[in-house]
């Protein structure tokens, strides 16, 4: 019915003159069409690719923006001419499309489109800043090489924001060059603020163990930076610091910089920075990381005890400071009087394992009884010793009936297996309890267990029978995560017995499970089964309540209350329309009522919205991915996902800018107060409630 109003509506505005309010309902449906055809992904009818053309230029660019979702490689010459738009806003989305679809091209794909990008479309349009940015998502080598021959050496200077972050972009990719060191280093200079974006950059390139000696050339231009006032300076610095690991020139801001920086993030990035370094003679290094285990931040104090852990110290070797905190860890491990939270004694207990190895065994068993949220870090300490004699302890814990615990025995019966790679019955006992594994209930079991029978050690052909009785048992789009990893198994398996099955699932109305089933196939055949994908498939889940968005749209705030306060969402209709039509579906349900922030990454990200708790649950139903170019800074609210169109309920907050994520997936709002709440949550804190505000 939408679509014939839509072609009366279009015919009529061909055969009589619009009044301003037929305009604007005939862009309306055409926008509605496109959001359609975006979350459908549907492009074979040639209906969306004719809106790139269309003589609205808020069509235009809504169509062209949407191709940065569907990221359909057919249709990039069509983006690659909308570059040349004659409105700014359909050339930026061109950009951002370009970039986003360019990573799914071929070697050779990438390298003609880059080529046309830099010599035929640079320097013709209004956004160039932006697809020098984009070219760093997809670009090869020699894109990179040319960006900075063409723009690095330019002075004045021109396009540096986009050019730093393309910089940064091509070293996610472990591509980078000397002259872009260079071009970085020159915006480092004493008395002068430096955009955080350069130090961001620089810190990514340090990931490059090649790029150690040419940053280090320079580290006498950048270590001041740790007195940088701006805090998203300092903790990028940090990490480059513990990167490069010169104790001569990088260890000193580091230990100024955890002890003294006002900034939590920074002191978590600098305390992590530290334990890379032999500090097995620097007493004074060591003492800041026990300082750091008392501090009143949790996430400060959880960062030094993990920390610890690396640093590989030995308590018969060591000095009275080290002495003195083997001593405190294996008071927190055994915590007698209950004196610590369960997040401490997990954490503690984890990095005593990894310390003493086999000496840790018989204070951690004393902890098998313990509560829900501590036993899954008990049972991965024990693995973390690596002794065959916790062996019984992790096959009895593999039939845990919590989930995460359960999950936790057959990972830590793997890592047991790796460091005894002798023990025949081991590894045959584990073997059949990972095996086991799929028949659980439990979506977090089956899917830990199919993706440890990819694991060199447990790939068997044998697993196929148990892996196709789990494939089919599984349901789409609640078991979505489960069935993912077991195609993904299948596929490393390399057995024609499994060939019915993975093209079954060619034709299962979620196109993530047919695109991975697609890989399985190729590595199996050896033939591209890409295009056995149906163009066209319903997802089993759709909700296009357009009159519902608009009433959103007017209040577009909700309120997250948890243990610790209340925090204050907007939510981006515009970016992500879908995603946040389902967030508030589940708000006015009561979903999130009493679920917990499940998954804490110091100075990363605060995740939560599973109904389960344990990161693998869901609402029953997945909705797609809607990429847009907001990007991920403090704040920042995005979608957790197992891959492209996985979402369903489950969140995550941003506590510093995380570019790495751009692009990969959905934002959908910003947190609008109360960020100082997001940084006090814990792992298990309780949401209250979420209500619109």
């Amino acid at each position: 019915m939408k679509t014939l109003l839509l072609s009366f509506i279009l015919i009529s505005a061909v055969s009589f003159p619009q009044t301003k309010e037929e305009k604007d309902q005939i862009r309306r449906s055409k926008i509605e069409l496109i959001l359609k055809m975006q979350d459908l992904r549907t492009v074979h009818d040639g209906k969306l690719v004719s809106f790139l053309s269309d003589d609205d230029e808020l069509v235009r660019e809504k169509a062209t923006y949407a191709f940065a979702s569907i990221q359909d490689t057919a249709v990039l010459h069509l983006l690659v001419r909308n570059l040349r738009d004659q409105s700014g806003a359909v050339q930026a989305a061109a950009a951002f499309a370009i970039g986003q679809t360019g990573t799914m091209l071929s070697p050779k794909g990438k390298i003609d489109l880059e080529t046309q990008l830099i010599w035929k479309e640079l320097g013709k349009t209004s956004v160039d800043e932006r697809l020098i940015e984009e070219l760093g998502k997809f670009g090869t080598e020699e894109a990179l090489n040319q960006l900075m021959i063409r723009y690095g050496t330019l002075y004045p200077r021109v396009f540096v924001n986009g050019l730093t972050m393309s910089v940064a972009r091509f070293a996610i990719r472990n591509i980078y060059n000397s002259d872009a060191i260079k071009y970085l280093i020159t915006f480092i200079k004493p008395g002068t603020p430096v955009n955080w974006r350069t130090v961001y950059a620089l810190m990514r390139i340090s990931s490059i163990p090649e790029s150690h000696k040419e940053i280090l050339n320079e580290i006498h231009n950048i270590v001041p930076l740790y007195k940088s006032g701006d805090p998203i300076v300092r903790m990028n610095f940090a990490t480059l610091l513990g990167r490069l690991k010169d104790e001569k020139y990088c260890l000193d801001p580091l230990q100024r910089m955890a002890n003294y920086d006002r900034d939590w993030r920074v002191r978590v990035n600098a305390i992590r920075a530290i334990s890379n370094f032999d500090l097995k003679n620097n007493e004074d290094a060591v003492d800041i990381l026990k300082r750091a285990f008392h501090d009143e931040n949790m996430h400060i104090a959880l960062t030094a005890l993990s920390a610890f852990a690396n640093t590989n110290l030995k308590e018969e070797d060591g000095n009275k400071i080290v002495q003195e905190i083997f001593e405190w860890l294996r008071k927190i491990v055994g915590n007698p009087d209950k004196a610590y939270r369960w997040q401490y004694q997990g954490q503690a207990s984890i990095t005593y394992a990894k310390l003493v190895k086999k000496n840790a065994i018989d204070i951690l068993r004393k902890n098998l009884s313990a509560q829900r949220q501590l036993l899954p870090d008990i049972v991965e300490a024990l693995a973390q010793t690596g002794s065959v004699e916790v062996a019984d302890d992790l096959l009895k814990f593999s039939d845990h009936k919590d989930p995460l615990t359960a999950a936790a025995a057959l990972e830590g019966l793997q890592y047991l297996c790796k460091q005894q790679v002798n023990e025949k019955e081991l590894i045959e006992n584990s073997y059949n309890k990972i095996i086991s594994g799929l028949e659980s209930r439990e979506i977090a079991v089956v899917s830990t267990a199919a993706t440890i029978l990819r694991d060199s050690i447990f790939l068997r052909k044998e697993s196929v029978a148990q892996l196709l009785k789990a494939l089919n048992r599984l349901r789409i789009p609640q078991d979505t995560d489960a069935i993912l990893e077991i195609i993904k198994t299948l596929g490393s398996l390399k057995d024609e017995k499994v060939l019915k099955s993975l093209r079954r699932m060619l034709q299962v109305p979620e196109q993530t499970i047919a695109k991975v089933a697609a890989v399985a196939l190729k590595s199996i055949t050896g033939k591209d089964h890409s295009k056995d994908v149906q163009l066209h498939m319903q997802p089993m889940y759709v909700d296009y309540d357009y009159k519902y968005l608009d009433s959103i749209r007017k209040h577009p705030i909700v309120k997250i209350e948890t243990i610790r306060g209340d925090i204050r969402i907007e939510l981006n209709v515009d970016a992500a329309p879908f995603t946040v039509l389902s967030f508030v579906r589940l708000v006015e349900k009561g979903f999130f009522r009493g679920t917990v922030f499940h998954r804490i990454v110091p100075n990363f990200v605060i995740q939560g919205g599973d109904p389960e708790g344990t990161g693998w649950g869901g609402p029953g139903y997945s909705i797609r991915s809607e990429f847009s170019p907001l990007t991920f800074e403090t704040g920042s609210v995005g979608m957790a996902s197992s891959g492209k169109d996985t979402e369903g309920s489950q969140f995550f907050i941003t506590q510093s800018p995380q570019p790495h994520l751009d692009g990969r997936y959905t934002i959908f709002g910003k947190v609008i107060s109360r960020m100082d709440i997001v940084n006090t949550l814990q792992s298990d804190d309780r949401v209250l409630d979420v209500k619109s505000d």
